[in-house]
């Protein structure tokens, strides 16, 4: 496979471009794309920021995306004989080099242990299952749904829908469970059939079971969830059938999901959502400017917004992974981070900051919003 910054190079020349145009046409800063050209990656802040530029300079060369990310991947474990998911953490305490290298010694000995330990489990864990009693109706665990052995002969597939501006499309087949997230909370319906310009499905948890007509959006209170949530049934073929989602306004906030912006309103507080897919998870970015402000502001490492905004401009910007943002004027500015306001500095103040998820150390299905210095 040829090298990353001349694949890229070659393409950008071939299309007669020159850094300064692919740099004005992709929002991306000239440097980086230089770097990236260059394979000088230490420019950049970190992984995330290669990955998600590297993604949208390949898109906009209309090159193979991830054949290009997969290369970078191989690129770095050969560069660092260590998987790329490794090279973000801490450096290993010199006991964890003690361990390996006893690990390696008796390499054979922990094989054949694991292989024994892995029997044993599988045992247990298949006696369990097929003599669990739970029950999902008093329960809005997803994890329960999914381990719940009656269910295993409905449910064929579970895919993620993620809503962007609280709605979503997708196209399910009879049988797939689709999951999305409702502000904090993870909901699942099941596409259980298929008629000739309807289809039912089955809300979980709860198992309330709604038909819904082609073309005619039902509004429907799930089971302990937040908000009222919309179904529109968009087309449908034999086996499939094409789903939007949209979320309404708030039923009810649980007392400690609660606070209130300087008017005295109850606003939701999203910064903490626990979740079993990491598709799941969205930034939502709320800005009203009070005086005239500069804004440079990158989207999962997109620039979106770059220059001088003028006094009663509101925006809403919405992330996946990451925003990257500056303000020249931190006072100037109210600022909400899904749901819950924050303040990024006094009057005259410059703030450079980044806005992401954090996973739990303790819990691996709980992330929490965290704003750090760029």
């Amino acid at each position: 496979m040829d090298i990353i910054g001349e694949r890229l190079r070659s393409a950008r020349e071939a299309r007669k471009l020159t850094i300064k145009e692919v740099s004005k046409q992709t929002n991306v800063i000239a440097k980086y794309i230089e770097a990236l050209e260059n394979e000088d990656f230490d420019k950049f802040p970190g992984e995330t920021y290669v990955l998600g530029f590297l993604r949208t300079y390949a898109d906009f060369l209309k090159l193979d995306v991830e054949e290009i990310l997969r290369a970078y991947k191989g690129f770095k474990i050969s560069e660092s004989a260590t998987p790329l998911e490794e090279l973000t953490r801490p450096t290993k305490p010199s006991i964890m080099v003690s361990v390996n290298t006893l690990f390696d010694q008796y390499r054979n000995i922990v094989y054949i242990a694991g292989i024994s330990t892995g029997i044993l489990l599988l045992v247990w864990l298949f006696s369990a299952v097929f003599s669990s009693n739970i029950n999902v109706k008093d329960s809005d665990s997803i994890d329960n749904i999914k381990m719940d052995a009656s269910r295993q002969g409905d449910i064929k597939t579970i895919r993620n829908l993620q809503l962007s501006n609280d709605s979503g499309m997708i196209l399910a087949g009879r049988g797939e469970a689709i999951q999305f997230l409702v502000d904090t909370k993870e909901v699942m319906f099941l596409l259980k059939s298929i008629s000739d310009k309807s289809v039912t499905i089955e809300l979980l948890p709860g198992n309330a079971e709604e038909k819904l007509e082609e073309e005619k959006p039902k509004t429907i209170k799930i089971e302990n969830c937040p908000r009222e949530v919309t179904f529109t049934l968009k087309g449908l073929t034999e086996n499939r059938a094409k789903i939007m989602v949209a979320l309404g306004e708030q039923l009810e906030m649980p007392a400690q999901d609660t606070v209130k912006d300087d008017k005295g309103q109850v606003v939701g507080d999203h910064t903490k959502v626990t979740t079993q897919s990491e598709k799941n998870l969205r930034i939502v970015f709320e800005v009203e400017f009070n005086k005239q402000t500069y804004l440079d502001l990158y989207l999962d490492g997109v620039n979106k917004r770059k220059g001088l905004v003028q006094p009663g401009t509101r925006e809403k910007w919405e992330a996946v992974e990451y925003i990257q943002v500056k303000i020249g004027n931190a006072g100037g500015v109210t600022a909400r981070i899904n749901g819950k306001p924050h303040v990024f500095g006094l009057p005259g103040q410059v703030a450079n900051k980044v806005i992401t998820w954090r996973k739990d150390s303790k819990n691996p299905n709980e992330y929490k919003i965290v704003v750090k210095d760029w």
